[in-house]
């Protein structure tokens, strides 16, 4: 196996340092667990809260206040989610008992705005304009053998208007190119299309693409591509997944890891300069966590200080620290990488969520959300939802 190098220094990059130094401590620490003070929860943080709870309530809490106000009943929270250029709307999706809807969120106003709405089981797919407060959005019902059903791609704008793009195939939004051009797919092809009317500017063969992730500036997309190989020793064909890298538009592929890796969770850096994902390392029996910046993967951590997977990379919003999860037999925790050290930050319920700022790490915990300093404090803490769509920080009002 290829030893990678140990640490980035885009990664690790403190204020103070300089590569050097922060290199010579990455190579000296293992894996510790920063002693983390006790939990003093302070008065709330200026920030919001949007999520949904057990009982299928959609609850927006304002933690300055301690207030919480119900926008929605009988909801269940999607994966689609994304908030736009300004940062003032959040578009996210929810199901309800008999249909799917979608939803802008204005986070300066806190007033909710519906846009769309299907009557049964929908999946929707959205992506903002690279730098106009627009949504395109892309919806199907699922069939029986897990294709793309009925549907369309529009486009929305924050006063609920929406019109149809003009697609007669296409199902589901990957990506507003810089361009103003639209990737989107079907089961079978990946489609560049006029935002208007829909012309087909590129297509490509999208059957063997699975989980395509566009970076933000939308000049690269990374995916797992899938398909069968002949394994001589075996006899047969056995599945065979790689990730790939390509330009928007599929040229230029670069194939960055094979099947023995089994590379998950994908994520671009806030520029779309590097790219985070976890990764299966024969040498330490774990799962870790490497960092691509174009030239060649990286090791957040080095084999041999490991004592831990580390999965579910989540990026501080400067793109020069990472966050992620500790999986320790049965228990997760958060941590953060500072100064060559790994910081725990607390035991997870699933995935840490992300970061309110460059400082403060969002964990949902066993028993309530959490928002932790880098040094372990708890700055806020809320009784656990059972999903989290969004936190922000909100100016004094």
């Amino acid at each position: 196996m290829t030893h990678w190098p140990t640490l980035r220094h885009s990664v690790l990059l403190l204020v103070a340092g300089s590569l050097l130094a922060v290199l010579g401590t990455g190579c000296s620490s293992s894996e510790p667990t920063s002693p983390a003070p006790q939990d003093t929860t302070a008065p709330g943080p200026t920030m919001s809260m949007l999520y949904t709870t057990a009982e299928g309530e959609l609850v927006l809490h304002d933690a300055r206040r301690d207030t919480s106000q119900t926008l929605a009943t009988g909801v269940s929270a999607e994966e689609a989610r994304a908030v736009s250029p300004s940062g003032r709307y959040l578009a996210f999706s929810y199901d309800t008992a008999d249909s799917s809807h979608l939803a802008l969120l204005d986070l300066t106003t806190q007033s909710l705005q519906r846009v769309h709405a299907v009557s049964g089981a929908a999946t929707y797919s959205l992506d903002w304009h690279p730098d106009q407060d627009r949504l395109a959005f892309g919806y199907y019902r699922p069939i029986e053998n897990g294709t793309r059903g009925p549907g369309s791609i529009r486009v929305a704008t924050p006063d609920g208007t929406t019109r149809s793009v003009g697609c007669s195939a296409a199902r589901e939004v990957l990506h507003w190119l810089s361009d103003g051009t639209l990737a989107t797919r079907t089961d079978d092809k990946l489609y560049v299309v006029a935002a208007e009317g829909c012309a087909t500017q590129a297509s490509l063969d999208a059957r063997r693409m699975h989980l395509i992730h566009y970076a933000p500036d939308g000049r690269q997309m990374a995916y797992i591509h899938r398909e069968l190989r002949y394994d001589r020793d075996a006899g047969e064909y056995v599945p065979d997944s790689s990730l790939v890298l390509s330009g928007p538009r599929g040229e230029n592929t670069e194939t960055l890891f094979g099947d023995k890796r089994h590379v998950r969770h994908p994520r671009w850096s806030p520029d779309g300069s590097e790219l985070a994902f976890d990764v299966a390392v024969q040498e330490s029996g774990r799962r870790q966590l490497v960092v691509y910046d174009g030239s060649r993967p990286t090791f957040l951590i080095p084999p041999d200080q490991t004592t831990a997977d580390q999965v579910h990379p989540r990026w501080s919003p400067s793109g020069t620290r990472l966050a992620f999860t500790l999986r320790t037999g049965e228990e997760t925790y958060a941590a953060v990488r500072v100064k060559g050290q790994t910081r725990r930050l607390g035991q997870t319920r699933g995935p840490v969520w992300g970061w309110l700022d460059e400082r403060s790490v969002v964990v949902p915990g066993p028993d309530s959300i959490r928002v932790k300093t880098l040094n372990g404090t708890t700055r806020f803490a809320h009784p656990s939802p059972a999903t989290i769509l969004y936190v922000w920080s909100r100016p004094v009002s």
